[in-house]
């Protein structure tokens, strides 16, 4: 079973790099990820100009097992 999450990535690069960033975070805690989708992208800007570009990400990661007991099986 897989679980949504929904993540900003930022980087002062470009679109793809805060994608990335984003991606990489995830896996780095430990998540599995099965595929992601960029929902929204928009950029903040500054006095001095374009300060960094930001994705909104929806990423699939699978839904780790909790080993559930059916309540007939609980005493």
């Amino acid at each position: 079973m897989l679980r949504m999450l929904e993540v900003i990535g930022t980087s002062e690069a470009g679109f793809s790099e805060a994608v990335k960033e984003a991606v990489e975070r995830i896996i780095a805690s430990g998540e599995r990820i099965h595929f992601f989708e960029v929902v929204e992208q928009r950029g903040a800007v500054g006095k001095e100009g374009l300060r960094e570009f930001q994705v909104k990400l929806k990423i699939a990661i699978e839904e780790k097992s909790t080993g559930s007991v059916r309540p007939e099986e609980q005493q």
